[in-house]
């Protein structure tokens, strides 16, 4: 086999410019090819009249991954986006007028008529702490820093296993004696389109977070990150083409031979990372016949997370919030309604006000709020149009106009239309893969066409924007372990 000395991207996400960091600090020509006029994928912003809109990602969770993607890209700690500390985490609102809000760690109040006991609540914090930090600092500080293993999973974590069973709701229930701290746990779980009825346990991790080490915001916004990782992949020498769309990855005689991209042909390379998603990667960017079938089928049967519409609001004036996240829920055990659409309003509510956070992402005096409404999730993504995002946006307006004033200056609607067509998420699923999906449903680094590799959301260690990045260092890695160099 010859000497690998030149790697195509495909993506400019943050597992993209990871990967292809890597590899041209290790004297590796890299050509990365981002279908959109700009870089970053769903970690982008978007700059409105003076508003900073996310493009898909809402915070930064697992920080210490993302520092160890800057070390493997030999950039000091220096080089990384300041963070700021979501401190205010998060406020339930529910049924019976209690108030549920999470401030900074284990800081949790609870507003309601009578007596909340604090002891109690206090006590059982620390019984979840004790039960499931280790967990958490299993995958945080070893299991995600490496390539997919079983067999590094059970040696390291055997001790852990039977916590692994059951669901979310199971886990916290038990947990929890306050009803209403039961259901503003579990509403902070509900991110990954699921009630937590159907969640497997393991996905109370995303609450441990919160608790143990708080989300994140880069000053500036999520983009800030892939613009960081961007200027190491260019003082590297890598190149970047904008508006370049990967159509094929041309297979000879069972290796890659190239990409062909638009406006520029055939592009002859050594080796491919594809950063898109595996069904994409293994639906239409190869040729059926270079398919093995085994692949054919793990893409056909992705488990696909949600599709969403998401309402961003640039405001003219402050909403007076008391969290980030924000949201009226239901208690834990009819949380599914939050998952079902109503045609005369929305009654369930989770928005966010990333500008209470960080002032500086709006005008001053003035704010962002980012809501989440729940569709249809049979309606494919080509059949959204105007009319339907329109009318989703008019009844959750309604619904938040009785809660705060809003003197709208600008705005931005997408459909899973839009995050099909415009940001190429995989028939508009907000995650590509579902967040709740078996480890064992992501796709391999390593494919099993000689020279292609797979990085990105749909690949381990999956969802969130560290992770996603931790991927693409990851595939890198196996690159040039696996392919002579």
């Amino acid at each position: 086999m010859s000497k690998i000395n030149t790697v195509a991207i495909i993506g400019g996400g943050v597992s993209g410019l990871s990967a292809g960091g890597l590899l041209s600090r290790k004297g590796i020509k890299v050509r990365l090819f981002e279908a959109n006029e700009k870089l970053g994928g769903s970690c982008a912003n978007t700059d409105i009249g003076g508003y900073t809109f996310h493009d898909g990602a809402l915070y930064l969770a697992f920080p210490g991954i993302l520092e160890h993607v800057f070390e493997r890209l030999g950039l000091d700690r220096s080089s990384l986006p300041p963070l700021r500390k979501i401190t205010a985490s998060q406020t339930t609102m529910l049924p019976d007028g209690t108030v549920v809000t999470f401030g900074d760690g284990l800081d949790v109040a609870i507003k309601r008529h009578g007596k909340a006991n604090k002891d109690q609540l206090q006590k059982e914090l620390d019984r979840m702490l004790k039960k499931w930090e280790p967990v958490y600092r299993l995958f945080a500080d070893d299991i995600l820093l490496h390539p997919l293993s079983l067999w590094r999973l059970v040696a390291k974590g055997w001790r852990h296993l039977p916590k692994l069973r059951g669901s979310v709701a199971s886990e916290i229930n038990r947990l929890f004696s306050d009803e209403a701290v039961r259901a503003a746990m579990s509403g902070t779980t509900l991110y990954a389109g699921k009630p937590p009825q159907q969640m497997p346990v393991q996905s109370i991790l995303g609450l441990v977070t919160m608790l143990i080490e708080g989300f994140y915001l880069p000053e500036g916004g999520m983009g800030k990150i892939p613009e960081a990782l961007s200027r190491a992949l260019k003082n590297n020498g890598g190149e970047i083409f904008l508006n370049s769309k990967t159509k094929k990855i041309v297979i000879k005689n069972g290796h890659v031979r190239g990409v062909e991209v638009e406006g520029q042909g055939l592009v002859e390379v050594d080796a491919v990372i594809s950063t898109v998603s595996g069904m994409v990667t293994y639906g239409s960017l190869l040729n059926d016949e270079d398919v093995p079938n085994r692949m054919h089928r793990k893409a056909q049967n992705a488990p696909l997370s949600h599709k969403a519409v998401v309402i961003q609001l640039g405001l003219s004036n402050k909403v007076h919030v008391p969290s980030h996240s924000n949201s009226i829920l239901p208690m834990i055990d009819e949380q599914y309604q939050v998952f079902v659409p109503n045609k005369d309003e929305v009654k369930w509510l989770i928005y966010t006000v990333p500008t209470v956070t960080m002032p500086e992402l709006a005008p001053q005096n003035r704010s962002i709020i980012e809501m989440y409404p729940p569709i249809e999730q049979d309606i494919p993504a080509d059949d959204w149009n105007k009319q339907g995002k329109e009318r989703i946006f008019e009844s959750a307006l309604k619904a938040l106009s009785r809660i705060h004033d809003l003197d709208i200056a600008v705005k931005r609607v997408l459909s899973p239309k839009d995050f099909q067509d415009r940001m190429h998420h995989y028939k508009g699923a907000i995650y590509g893969l579902s967040p709740t999906a078996d480890l064992r449903a992501q796709f391999p680094h390593v494919s099993p066409i000689a020279g292609l590799f797979q990085a990105g959301q749909t690949t381990y260690p999956g969802y969130g924007v560290s992770s996603a990045a931790m991927s693409g260092i990851l595939a890198a890695e196996k690159l040039m372990e696996t392919e002579k160099m």
